[in-house]
């Protein structure tokens, strides 16, 4: 799941989240969640560089500026990931 600050953040519902993702996937929910883990290891790779000198460009300033682009899809995923964890919970 994403930490996403307070101001970043939408809800919605789950039938909104899975739409987005999907998308996001180019019709499939799962590349879609697996794209948004992508997105986020580049932008830390990309961050990680920058600072040891490797490169002088960033993907993304800061958080902020990622949030800023990928609020909505990072909210997406965070409610997708939620609603489908409860398939795996063990039974009562």
């Amino acid at each position: 799941m994403f930490r996403i600050p307070s101001f970043y953040k939408v809800e919605m519902t789950f039938e909104e989240a899975s739409k987005t993702i999907t998308s996001f996937g180019r019709g499939d929910m799962l590349e879609g969640m697996e794209a948004m883990n992508r997105v986020w290891d580049e932008y830390l790779a990309s961050q990680n560089a920058f600072y040891k000198g490797e490169t002088d460009e960033m993907v993304f300033g800061d958080d902020d500026d990622f949030f800023d682009h990928y609020g909505y899809e990072c909210s997406a995923y965070n409610v997708v990931f939620e609603g489908m964890s409860k398939l795996f919970e063990e039974a009562a």
